[in-house]
């Protein structure tokens, strides 16, 4: 019990110095419920989203960066975790913004003993939909390939696009960053409709001091408000994410909200090995 209490101690400690971290880097922490309506709270996002908009239109000052902590209900359990947002009010945020907050975060306080075993996953909403609508699936079976993907169904998937133009499939591989970033400037000049240049501002170069960046379209991210790049951390030999994020469009009470963010599962995240 005393080991116990003594990591549980060690995790709290190492959690403030986080929520320390942000609040010298301009984020402020909001208040969720983790209980309303007979349902848990099984994100923070919608959950912030609607704390906001019980406030007058005229007290938000965008952008909010904003953060909110403590459990949430998953896979049959709660699990502590804290959450990051940045919102915009009308322009989509930047992914960069987050992908340097990640950077320094990871930098001073992930606590991993060994930076070589991070591996940062990446995917892109936004251009999954623009290719398989460029694999001339109707959308229907656009939508059934996004969902084979975000069930982990990938041979699923794979398959329902087996007949696409050879030049495209190689974009639906996990691969290094740099592969994807080829196989898209290429795949740009024979559909210049994909629209790489914009594809290409939003995607990590390097993310310190993460050695790892890999590319894989079938990372859709865990819920349906997801609209652009989305990404999750990982360290070998775990088989849970230490943060997943992306950004995302929420339409809630006659308003859209655009926003990026990530939630790291601070067991996850302190782990030492």
């Amino acid at each position: 019990m005393r080991s116990w209490l003594r990591e549980e101690s060690e995790q709290i400690r190492q959690t403030s110095a986080l929520i320390g971290d942000l609040a010298g880097l301009g984020f402020a922490p909001i208040t969720t419920s983790p209980t309303r309506d007979s349902e848990v709270r099984r994100d923070h996002t919608l959950a912030i989203i609607e704390r906001l908009a019980s406030w007058s239109p005229s007290a938000l000052d965008f952008p909010i960066k904003i953060f909110s902590s403590g459990p949430i209900f998953e896979r049959g359990r709660w699990a502590e975790s804290l959450d990051v947002e940045v919102l915009e009010d009308e322009a989509l945020p930047s992914a960069a913004l987050i992908f340097d907050l990640l950077s320094e975060l990871i930098s001073e306080r992930s606590q991993l003993t060994r930076s070589d075993n991070l591996v940062f996953v990446v995917g892109h909403l936004g251009l999954l939909r623009d290719l398989l609508g460029q694999c001339g699936l109707s959308a229907a079976a656009a939508a059934a390939v996004e969902t084979a993907f975000a069930h982990g169904y990938w041979a699923r998937g794979e398959q329902m696009i087996s007949g696409a133009d050879a030049a495209l499939l190689p974009l639906f591989r996990p691969s290094p960053v740099e592969f994807a970033e080829a196989a898209l400037a290429d795949s740009a000049r024979r559909y210049p409709q994909l629209r790489w240049e914009a594809w290409q501002s939003e995607l990590p170069r390097q993310l310190q001091p993460v050695p790892s960046l890999s590319w894989d379209l079938s990372l859709t991210g865990s819920w349906p408000y997801y609209s652009g790049p989305v990404f999750a951390l990982y360290a070998r030999g775990q088989g849970d994410a230490l943060l997943k994020g992306g950004r995302f469009s929420v339409h809630y009470q006659d308003r859209d909200w655009h926003g990026v963010g990530f939630t790291i599962s601070l067991p996850q995240w302190f782990e030492r090995r």
